[in-house]
């Protein structure tokens, strides 16, 4: 079940991050914690802290959000986890030429030279790929929604 962020937004403050294989943990750090270590005002929107990372970089996200959690747990703040799996159309460039290995020429010159015939241009430059997306919630109060659309994980 996919969960709409427009509903979210209706009930809490959403705060996005994205985290790119150049983002520095540190910084990403330091803004969660930023963000879910002040008690929000009286009659305000509980803060939700969604961070996205594609698939190469989604070892980068879970560092920062283990070294967040950490930190907010050694200042008694509690945090409710909720990490969601999805996928998204990309375009990537074509892989440009063959594998190792295939008919080696032993000689220089190959006995069934003849009976192939080479190719046209392949059809396009890139090629589309449903590519894997990591979303991480991380929030102080349990969220209804979230813990039915991908399950909850406390942190004292």
């Amino acid at each position: 079940m996919q969960l709409s962020e427009t509903q979210l937004s209706q009930k809490y403050e959403l705060v996005k991050f994205s985290v790119h294989s150049s983002t520095q943990i540190s910084s990403r750090t330091t803004a969660v914690t930023t963000q879910l270590g002040t008690v929000p005002a009286e009659g305000s929107k509980p803060v939700i802290v969604a961070l996205t990372a594609r698939s190469k970089a989604a070892n980068k996200l879970i560092s920062i959000v283990e070294i967040a959690k950490r930190d907010l747990s050694s200042k008694g703040i509690t945090v409710y986890q909720y990490n969601a799996l999805s996928s998204e159309m990309t375009e990537i460039p074509r892989g440009g030429g063959k594998a190792d290995g295939g008919n080696a020429e032993v000689c220089g010159k190959s006995e069934d030279e003849g009976a192939f015939e080479a190719m046209g241009p392949e059809a396009g430059a890139t090629k589309k790929r449903l590519m894997p997306v990591m979303t991480t919630y991380l929030t102080n109060v349990a969220v209804k929604e979230l813990k039915t659309a991908y399950g909850e994980h406390r942190c004292p």
